[in-house]
Formats: structure tokens, C-alpha cells, sequence
């Protein structure tokens, strides 16, 4: 077999010796006498596995003990309002850096959730640079600044995490996980990576998950996150229903 020199920004190349592992235990992990696959995540077999997981996620990307490492489910666009939906609940607002496709995307989403300001935006340069932002133009109660940290589509990168004083940084590095080594003790009380492949992991303080509805047990206003009713129909000609919690 000839193998591809695969360099996509999504599903890439894997190294061999992995992939020959995978296969080998595909039918039976260990000696459970199921696949990976058919276990539950909530079996004591699958604990180690997700223990283990973690724990090197925190070794590759250097992540210190006082924050958060999450496997949820979904991909990288239900970011786009699982956001919002969960960490503007203090004052309603967030700040978005507009500098692709998905950060724009991202903006317009959250934008139905509450008060939504496009701080910097690089959209008259066919989003052809990472423009600069004005700390004037930052809002010091707003809930979280996003960016997205790469843009496949106009190949530009951030190559320093915005300074964002004690506003939240969510930072989408769905594209760029694991690419480089990332120094989250520069944000050593508010920050929220989020990459995303087939599961999104999320590296998170503690103190935004506090603000988590869902994790946090606590109630969730489902009228307040409701999409506007005149989506209804829309999402209905599509199939879909509006875009509740459960």
C-alpha cells in the first residue's frame, strides 16, 4: 500500500503504528471481549480509556491542573450557539473578532442570543489578515471575547492569544489543535480552547463553569434560549426543529 501525504485541515494522516493498533483491537479491546466501539462510556473498561485520554491531552498541551478537560459531543458549528447559550448569562454580551468564515458564522448565531458586538473585523480585506483590535472598542462586562484562532479558508493564524483582561477568551482552534504549543498560564483565570473533530474537546477554567447551566445542574430558562420564533418555519422546511436544550 502507498501512503498519501494527507496535510487536510480536518481528518489528516495518523501514524501507522496507530492505526495498525486501532485495528487490532477492533474487535476486541483488551480482553472485554467487545469492541471500543460497543462499550459503554459508563462501563468501568471505558474509565481508563477516557482517564488516560485526558490525561495526555494535559501532557501535550501542557494544561495546568486548575482547568477543565472536557470530551461533549457534537461538532465544531453547534459551538456556535452552545456558546453563547451558556456563558452569556451574566450580562447578556459578547465580543467577537469577525477575521473568517467561521468567527462570522459564530458571530451571527450568537447574535440571537443576546447583545453581540463585532469589535475587529477584516471582512473589507477579504479577511486576507487578523486585524488589530482596539481595547477601546472591548467591552469590560461582556461575558466572553471569541476568536477563532485559525482560518483554513484565508490562511491566517493567531499567533498570540489577545490579551483580554478579565474578560472570558474563547478561543475555536477546531483547525489547529495539537499544531503547536499553546500558553494558556497567560490567561491564568478565564480561558475556553474548543477544538473539534468528530467530539469536541474543550479546555476550560473552573470559574466558566460555573456559568454552565447544563453541568452546573441547575435550571435552564428554555424560553431565553429558544431561537427567534420567526426561525420556526425555517427550521421546520428543513426538518429540524428549533434548537432547544433539552
Amino acid at each position: 500500500m502507498s501512503r498519501v501525504y494527507n496535510f487536510s485541515a480536518g481528518p489528516s494522516m495518523l501514524p501507522v503504528p496507530v492505526l495498525e493498533k486501532a485495528a487490532a483491537e477492533l474487535m476486541e479491546y483488551g480482553e472485554t471481549g467487545q469492541s471500543v466501539m460497543e462499550m459503554s462510556h459508563r462501563s468501568a473498561a471505558f474509565e481508563p480509556i477516557i482517564a488516560e485520554a485526558q490525561s495526555l491531552i494535559r501532557e501535550v498541551m501542557n494544561i495546568p491542573d486548575n482547568y477543565k478537560v472536557l470530551f461533549l459531543q457534537g461538532g465544531a458549528s453547534s459551538q456556535f450557539a452552545a456558546v453563547p447559550m451558556n456563558l452569556m448569562v451574566k450580562n447578556h454580551k459578547a465580543d467577537y473578532v469577525l477575521s473568517g468564515q467561521f468567527s462570522t458564522k459564530a458571530y451571527k448565531e450568537a447574535c440571537r442570543y443576546g447583545d453581540c458586538k463585532a469589535v475587529a473585523s477584516s471582512k473589507d480585506d477579504n479577511f486576507s489578515h487578523i486585524p488589530a483590535i482596539d481595547k477601546n472598542e472591548l467591552r469590560p462586562d461582556a461575558d466572553y471575547l471569541h476568536i477563532c484562532m485559525n482560518n483554513t479558508i484565508y490562511g491566517t493564524f493567531w499567533h498570540q492569544l489577545p490579551d483580554t483582561g478579565d474578560v472570558p477568551l474563547v478561543a475555536d482552534i477546531s483547525s489547529c489543535i495539537l499544531s503547536q504549543p499553546i500558553d494558556i498560564t497567560r490567561h491564568p483565570h478565564h480561558v475556553r480552547l474548543q477544538g473539534h473533530g468528530r467530539q469536541r474537546l474543550h479546555v476550560q477554567h473552573p470559574a466558566l463553569l460555573a456559568h454552565l447551566h447544563v453541568q452546573a445542574g441547575a435550571g435552564v430558562d428554555k424560553e431565553r434560549h429558544r431561537r427567534p420564533p420567526e426561525d420556526e418555519g425555517a427550521q421546520r422546511e428543513k426538518g429540524r426543529g428549533p434548537l432547544r436544550f433539552p
